[in-house]
């Protein structure tokens, strides 16, 4: 018994496109994670460069305004009551 011809096509071209689709998603995936790895590298550098720049203006803030001023909560504020 022969074997049809669409048949052996098929039973070729099934595999190889499941391969070809494997390999494209295997390139994608690489290429995303080698850009999420860059936007990490660049937000740790932009982390780095937020905390020195705090520490410098907590420095600064300390020579500025020796005394700090806090914010009272509201049950805390005086208000002087109106006599009748």
């Amino acid at each position: 018994m022969a074997i049809p011809v669409e048949t052996r096509i098929k039973s070729w071209i099934t595999p190889s496109l499941i391969t070809c689709f494997g390999a494209l998603c295997w390139s994608l995936l690489d290429e995303m994670r080698a850009d999420v790895k860059a936007l990490l590298e660049s937000n740790a550098q932009v982390q780095v460069r937020i905390q020195s720049l705090e520490r410098r203006i907590d420095g600064l803030e300390g020579i500025i305004y020796p005394q700090r001023v806090y914010a009272l909560k509201p049950e805390e504020i005086d208000v002087p009551k109106k006599n009748q």
